[in-house]
C-alpha cells in the first residue's frame, strides 16, 4: 500500500534548465516530508479529464515548505504540467516508494546518471556529501546542452565526470565506460554504485559493475497507472533462487539490486 497521503500543492517557480527539460518548486499545504533519495510522488492535473491518470515524478530536492521536481516533457502529462505557471495548484501523493540505502562505513561512492535520471540521484548525492562518503558522479548525455545539476553538484563539492554522445563536452563516449575505468581506479576499496537512466545504459552498466563486483542499486522509471501496487502496469521481472518473479516498481521499488533485474526482459 501507499506510504504518502494525498495533499494539495502550488506551483512557486519554474525554470527550463535544458532544451525541454523543467525544473519546478512546489509548496505543499501540509509542508515537508520526510523523504528517502529515489522515492517518488504521485501528480495529477485537477479539473481535468485528460489526462485521467496521475503521473509519477521523482522527488528531485526537499525543502522546508514542499519539494522540487526535475523533469523532461515527454508526452501528453509532461507537456500540461510544464505549461503550467507559477501559482498554479496540483494534487500529489507522496512520498511513494523505497529509496536508495546509504552505503556502510568506509564504503565510497560511483553515482551514474544518464539524462534526467539525475532527477532520482540528485537528493542521494546531497545525502552522501552530507554523509562524508567519498563521492564521484558520472552523467552521461547527449551534448552538453542537456548537461543537468551541474552547478548543484559542484556546490556540494562532489568530482562531476561528464559524457557526451557528440564529444560536446567531456569524455566522448559511453557514460558506462567512465564507469569501468572509476572502478578499475578504485579496485580494492569498497566501491557501492548508483544509478538511474535508460534501460540499455543500466543494463550496460550492470555488466560493468558486476566484473568489479561492486554492489548496486539502481533506480527504474518505469510506467506506473495507479501507484498503489494494483494495475500491476509496471512490474519487472526479477531474479528469485528457483526462477523468475514480477516486482512492482511502484510499491516494491523503485530501487533494485541491479543484479536482481532481468535486463534482457525489459525494453
Amino acid at each position: 500500500m501507499p506510504t504518502g497521503r494525498d495533499t494539495a500543492a502550488r506551483i512557486v517557480s519554474k525554470r527550463e534548465v535544458a532544451p525541454g527539460h523543467f525544473e519546478m518548486r512546489l509548496l505543499c499545504e501540509n509542508g515537508a516530508a520526510r523523504v528517502a533519495p529515489g522515492q517518488f510522488l504521485h501528480l495529477w492535473l485537477p479539473n481535468r479529464a485528460d489526462p485521467l491518470l496521475r503521473r509519477p515524478y521523482t522527488v528531485y530536492r526537499t525543502h522546508e515548505g514542499g519539494f522540487d521536481i526535475l523533469f523532461q516533457v515527454v508526452g501528453r502529462g509532461s507537456r500540461l504540467l510544464a505549461q503550467l505557471g507559477v501559482g498554479a495548484s496540483v494534487r500529489v501523493v507522496w512520498p511513494l516508494g523505497g529509496g536508495f540505502v546509504l552505503p556502510p562505513a568506509g564504503s565510497t561512492a560511483l553515482v551514474v546518471g544518464g539524462g534526467v535520471g539525475m532527477a532520482s540521484l540528485y537528493l542521494l548525492i546531497e545525502r552522501l556529501a552530507n554523509a562524508s562518503v567519498p563521492t564521484q558522479v558520472l552523467l552521461g548525455t547527449r551534448s552538453r546542452d542537456y548537461v543537468l545539476c551541474r552547478s548543484e553538484i559542484e556546490a556540494l563539492g562532489v568530482p562531476l565526470h561528464i559524457a557526451t554522445d557528440d564529444g560536446s563536452e567531456g569524455y566522448h563516449g559511453f557514460v558506462t565506460e567512465l564507469a569501468g575505468d572509476a572502478l578499475a581506479a578504485e579496485a580494492g576499496t569498497a566501491s557501492h554504485v548508483y544509478a538511474c537512466g535508460p534501460t540499455p545504459m543500466m543494463r550496460a552498466l550492470t555488466n560493468v559493475v558486476t566484473e568489479h563486483a561492486a554492489p548496486t542499486q539502481v533506480a527504474l522509471e518505469n510506467r506506473m497507472g495507479c501507484a498503489l501496487g494494483v494495475c500491476l502496469g509496471c512490474v519487472v521481472p526479477i531474479k528469485t533462487d528457483e526462477d523468475v518473479s514480477y516486482k512492482r516498481v511502484c510499491t516494491e521499488g523503485p530501487v533494485f539490486d541491479a543484479q536482481d533485474v532481468i535486463w534482457e526482459y525489459r525494453v
